[in-house]
């Protein structure tokens, strides 16, 4: 396979270590690992998966540590990374599965060991799923079912706010969650099956989860809560959620560093949302699409994506319908920030600037983890464009609101704050803050 993809012992190192980097792991492989790899010597199977995942991307076909040699280590069916070819079936025995897994210690590992893979060049069957799935009108419930329906809502958007605080924070919660009461509620629903409202509520959970584990780095088991969230949504024929879980995995495609397929995600979003999608969803929508659009180098497109996004939450915010439960309406403050990481990627660098300040000027104190994301944005534009003193008051607030801010981006954000203004180190105010950025790291 080296030989296939034209590749040297060494080229293979660097890569599984790219792919480690870009799943949360630091590694340091090189090319006399390559040769014990080779001469027998069998990696952990998490450095299995990803060299089967490096391989995978340069050949441009499926390949899987069985096929190197190096003896099985797929996830199994439930957590199958293969694109669907079909409708979809089993999603609430899918999540089921995916939640035992997370929940129980002596079985976690597996899930752990899953890495983030990268659709192929051709585009993503699973942005089809949705399309080939006809959207079913939802028959009426009794008041109890009513009752569950808002309980998973209040649920949803319970455990989305508690998400502003980071990744950490509430995800076991969330696991047990699902695990304990949503799919056992599913599991035990109508004769003909769980209702269509509540596997859609359960494909948002999914996705609020999906989000906490992305913000800690962990893009694997980001990845298999999202993909549980698009079945979910796709078996309840509901489009609109399916599109903002399509949506979801487009942001976060776009966060690992897969500019095409992020942009694939969010224009399919875009295609299966109803014609009557509510302003704020059609206003998220749009905003995941833009970045995208920008990183993807369609400049235009992605300024009118922008222009449009602020006009559908102007009437959201005027009494627009909302959408069917917080995660799916966009706020002004959601709006602005996309805004600036679009102009970001365009390179107006000042102009992304004042739409990042904007948007902290509608984030709630309680929203610790965005608003030191936002600040830290912020802080890297000054820097990149030769204001040190603002960018430095900038890292000052991210400071000051990293500490509720609990994941593996804070931790990583915190240290490319150290390796930024190492350099400006003699700078009183730079040093200032590293000092302050220092002790923070010592922190537990």
């Amino acid at each position: 396979m080296l030989a296939a993809g034209d590749w040297t012992y060494e080229a293979l190192a660097r890569a599984v270590n790219a792919l480690g980097a870009e799943n949360g792991t630091c590694l340091r492989y090189d090319r006399t690992s390559v040769a014990h790899w080779l001469a027998g010597t069998v990696p952990r199977p998490y450095v299995r998966e990803l060299i089967a995942e490096a391989l995978t991307r340069r050949l441009r076909r499926p390949v899987t540590a069985s096929d190197l040699g190096m003896g099985p280590c797929e996830p199994g069916p439930p957590l199958d990374t293969r694109p669907p070819g079909g409708a979809p079936s089993g999603a609430v025995a899918r999540l089921t599965t995916l939640c035992a897994l997370n929940a129980d210690p002596a079985r976690r590992p597996v899930l752990e060991e899953c890495v983030y893979r990268a659709d192929g060049p051709d585009g993503s069957p699973w942005q089809d799923l949705l399309a080939r799935c006809p959207a079913q009108r939802r028959p009426g419930g009794t008041p109890e079912h009513e009752r569950e329906v808002r309980h998973l809502r209040d649920a949803v958007d319970f455990f989305h706010r508690a998400g502003d605080l980071g990744g950490r924070h509430a995800q076991t919660a969330l696991v047990s969650y699902l695990r304990d009461d949503v799919t056992t509620r599913l599991q035990t629903g109508r004769s003909g099956g769980p209702h269509p409202a509540l596997m859609a509520q359960a494909a948002l959970l999914a996705l609020v989860l999906a989000d906490m584990y992305a913000d800690d780095l962990r893009h694997g088991i980001a990845q298999q809560y999202h993909r549980a969230g698009v079945h979910l949504a796709a078996e309840a024929g509901d489009h609109l959620v399916g599109a903002v879980v399509l949506s979801g995995m487009g942001a976060h495609a776009l966060d690992v560093g897969h500019c095409r397929q992020a942009l694939r995600l969010t224009e399919a979003a875009l295609r299966v949302a109803p014609a009557r999608t509510p302003p704020g969803t059609r206003a998220l929508l749009l905003t995941r699409l833009a970045p995208a659009l920008a990183s993807a180098g369609h400049r235009d497109r992605a300024l009118a994506s922008v222009a449009e996004a602020e006009e559908h939450c102007r009437r959201a915010a005027d009494g627009g319908t909302p959408g069917p439960a917080g995660v799916c309406d966009c706020s002004r403050a959601l709006c602005a920030f996309a805004k600036g990481r679009t102009l970001a990627a365009l390179g107006d660098r000042a102009a992304a600037v004042a739409a990042l300040r904007q948007s902290l000027e509608h984030r709630p104190a309680s929203a610790c983890r965005w608003r030191a994301l936002t600040h830290a944005e912020i802080a890297r534009l000054l820097l990149a464009d030769g204001r040190l003193e603002e960018a430095c008051a900038a890292w000052h607030r991210f400071l000051d609101d990293r500490p509720q801010w609990r994941s593996a981006r804070a931790d990583r954000a915190l240290a490319g704050l150290r390796r930024e203004l190492r350099g400006h180190a003699a700078h009183p105010r730079a040093g200032a803050v590293l000092g302050r950025a220092e002790r923070a790291g010592k922190r537990p």
